[in-house]
């Protein structure tokens, strides 16, 4: 399966993604600290994580850390978001949502290099029917929450 995938990317084709993911990822965040601008939840940086996936490894592209968030609702803790993964088959990188009530995960359904098209989904749920996330699909989750 490597030999297939040697023929269609290289190193610079990872270093690349990588910096995509990293970029796409941040930016959802941004996103999502202007959706809640004047509510009771505020964005705070989490515990940055380790991405080292297994086509990083396999072209000698170096680990990199990745930004998590925690969202807090006044000061209480309500949820996390953990990048999943960029390698994931069927979406372009995906991100778990923690928390006490239930796991959530959002997924990229673009292709490379295009304009995230995130998409929410309960995490125990049918993986094909998840929700355009935006601003109201994302106020309706920490409701729920």
């Amino acid at each position: 399966m490597i030999q297939e995938i040697e023929k269609k990317i290289d190193k610079q084709q990872v270093e690349k993604r990588v910096r995509d993911w990293k970029k796409r990822v941040n930016e959802l965040y941004s996103t999502i600290k202007g959706w809640l601008r004047d509510t009771e939840y505020s964005v705070k940086p989490g515990p940055k994580l380790k991405m080292y996936e297994e086509l990083m490894s396999h072209f000698d592209v170096p680990a990199t850390d990745i930004e998590t968030v925690d969202i807090y609702r006044n000061k209480n803790f309500v949820l996390a978001m953990k990048p999943k993964g960029l390698w994931i088959i069927g979406v372009n990188g995906g991100i778990d949502i923690l928390s006490t009530k239930g796991s959530y995960y959002i997924a990229d359904s673009a292709e490379q290099f295009e304009p995230p098209k995130w998409r929410l989904y309960k995490k125990d749920k049918d993986k094909k029917n998840g929700l355009e996330l935006n601003e109201n699909t994302f106020i309706e989750l920490l409701n729920l929450i």
